[in-house]
């Protein structure tokens, strides 16, 4: 009994189950997803954290964004852009690689923290194999004339470059006669003393033909004053004709005083000097009012008002 083997009695090797076709047995197929993996987290930004290092930095030395930008002469926008992680508000990795060693020295951090904000190509490389593209790069439009040695050498070389040039037109002229490089001697004092001129000597002899500087000092309007003073009063007849009674009032320069309450017809006066006369009411068309023959005119905005010569 117990040497013998009965195959039906053996135990056959359990199969695997059979995965379903179609579209339930691509669900079959798929591996259960682990509930125990935690999901990981991506890892943070080096711009990111270099930035929240150095404005860290900035604040516990009390500095604010222009103070620090004043001292290191790097401009506010840049310094923000490094603070908040903004990549394209930084300028290019060239530029960056001499900042950045002037922020650490400046706020004390240490050497080669801030790197990570270059490009990962820029910071794999040496500082040996990062002068060569620098060198390359180099042109005098990329340069500060004002803040760095190269715009120091270059503003000195093209300095020296325009002396040179000038010296060189110089002695050119000189050679063909063009330029004294002699000094010229003042002119005697004898000489610098210039004649008079030929009005001013004409003046000297006729002093009459200064009437502006007559006038300036009075000359003139004394003249004048005279001249009214001896001329002789105009003198002259004043003719009336009246057709109705009129109240007549008559002041003269030669203190005559007239005044008439009813005159009427015709009326001649002999008068010398400035006179006024007043007629109310004022003369109608029919009458006359005259002066040595000539109309006179009343005098303009008072009607009856009469005045001469």
């Amino acid at each position: 009994m117990a040497g013998t083997h009965n195959p039906a009695l053996t135990r056959s090797p359990q199969l695997p189950p059979k995965r379903p076709r179609g579209r339930l047995g691509r669900w079959w197929r798929r591996e259960p997803v682990g509930t125990g993996a935690c999901p990981q987290e991506p890892p943070a930004d080096p711009l990111l954290v270099a930035g929240r290092r150095l404005r860290q930095r900035r604040e516990e030395r009390g500095l604010s964004l222009r103070q620090l930008a004043l001292e290191t002469r790097i401009s506010t926008a840049v310094l923000e852009a490094l603070e908040r992680g903004w990549r394209d508000r930084l300028p290019e990795a060239t530029y960056l690689r001499t900042m950045l060693p002037l922020i650490e020295r400046h706020l004390e951090l240490p050497a080669g923290c801030l790197e990570s904000v270059l490009p990962d190509s820029d910071r794999s490389l040496s500082p040996g194999q990062r002068r060569e593209p620098l060198l390359q790069r180099f042109t005098p439009g990329s340069i500060d004339v004002f803040t760095t040695w190269q715009g120091t050498l270059l503003y000195g070389l093209l300095t020296l470059g325009l002396i040179y040039g000038v010296n060189l037109q110089q002695q050119q002229l000189a050679a063909e006669g063009l330029l004294t490089l002699r000094p010229i001697p003042p002119l005697p004092a004898r000489e610098q003393a210039k004649p008079p001129r030929p009005e001013r000597a004409l003046l000297r002899v006729y002093p009459d033909l200064r009437p502006l500087e007559q006038a300036a000092a009075g000359q003139a309007l004394s003249q004048w004053r005279r001249g009214q003073a001896s001329a002789p009063a105009a003198s002259g007849l004043l003719e009336l004709q009246l057709g109705q009674p009129r109240q007549l009032r008559l002041e003269s320069a030669s203190g005559v005083r007239t005044s008439l309450s009813s005159a009427s017809g015709n009326l001649s006066l002999p008068l010398t000097g400035r006179f006024r006369l007043s007629v109310e009411p004022p003369p109608g068309p029919d009458d006359r009012v005259s002066w040595n023959g000539a109309p006179l005119k009343a005098v303009k905005g008072q009607a009856g008002v009469f005045a001469g010569p």
